[in-house]
């Protein structure tokens, strides 16, 4: 009896379904990982442009959640912020700031306001003496600063004022008796020396300049307490002594509305009291220190 025969197996054609459907799983767990990624990015792009947009628009808003599963095209991306401001458009924002800020609070900017108000009073005043360039009026970080010349207010080489010098303080003394402001009058003089029985330093002569002019002031009826006198000599010349227009602009007076918001003291300045008498001025004037480059020659004439 014959052995069998055996049958073949029959191969089977289907068996890549087994490796496609491996394939598909793993393709569909790799793009939900990927979603599930990408919906975390977007939920931070939304918190970082809702962050941006509070922080240029001045109005802090809070984040709303992102919910899972929210479509893509829901939620904002930077490219969804609004553009950005020129820098010309900016508005400067208002700062508080100390006493050394740059910023001006209301009541320094009042203050500059009055003292600008008490500027053009004066140059109303004096109008022709100003034309003529005898006195010049200037607002400076210091205050109100008028300029006289001494050709207006003292014959050479002296400290009594003219009768036009007094004129003309009683018009300032009017304006500075509603001043409640600190007033310092500075007297200047050429580098020419002077050695007189009178005055024995260009030291002594602004001193004592400077001094007549206060009282004058105080004879009109500004009050003492606002007063000081200060006397230069030849130092701080506004002009060069190599000639005689130049020595004249720097022999003058300088009376100085002190501003409050101003950081100069008065008190460390050369001063000599209002009510000093005028051998108190020269024994003060004499003991102000003099620059190391300065001399005082024994002999000479006042300009």
């Amino acid at each position: 009896m014959g052995r069998k025969k055996a049958h073949e197996e029959h191969e089977n054609h289907e068996r890549w379904l087994v490796s496609y459907a491996d394939f598909i799983t793993l393709l569909f767990a790799f793009f939900v990982v990927m979603y599930s990624i990408s919906s975390l990015n977007e939920g931070k792009y939304k918190v970082l442009s809702q962050t941006m947009v509070a922080a240029f628009t001045g109005q802090p808003t809070a984040p709303d959640p992102v919910q899972p599963g929210q479509p893509f095209s829901s939620v904002p991306s930077i490219v969804d912020l609004p553009p950005l401001p020129r820098p010309d458009k900016l508005k400067p924002v208002p700062l508080d700031k100390g006493p050394g800020g740059a910023q001006k609070s209301v009541g320094a900017q009042e203050t500059e306001h009055t003292l600008r108000k008490v500027a053009r009073q004066i140059e109303a005043l004096l109008a022709s003496a100003i034309r003529k360039g005898d006195v010049q009026v200037r607002m400076t970080p210091l205050g109100v600063v008028i300029d006289i010349h001494d050709t207006v207010l003292f014959p050479s080489g002296q400290d009594a004022l003219t009768p036009q010098a007094q004129e003309l303080l009683d018009q300032i003394a009017g304006v500075l008796q509603r001043v409640s402001y600190p007033i310092q009058v500075n007297g200047f003089t050429d580098d020419r020396p002077i050695s007189t029985a009178q005055f024995r330093s260009n030291w002594a002569l602004s001193a004592a300049r400077a001094v007549s002019v206060v009282e004058m002031f105080i004879a009109q009826g500004v009050s003492p307490d606002q007063l000081v006198a200060a006397g230069y000599g030849q130092y701080h010349p506004v002009a060069s002594n190599d000639s005689s227009q130049g020595r004249a602009a720097n022999r003058r007076v300088s009376v100085v509305i002190v501003s409050p918001l101003s950081n100069a003291n008065v008190t460390n300045t050369p001063i000599v009291p209002a009510q000093a008498a005028p051998e108190q001025v020269q024994a003060t004037a004499a003991a102000l220190p003099t620059p190391a480059a300065a001399t005082t020659p024994s002999h000479g004439t006042a300009s």
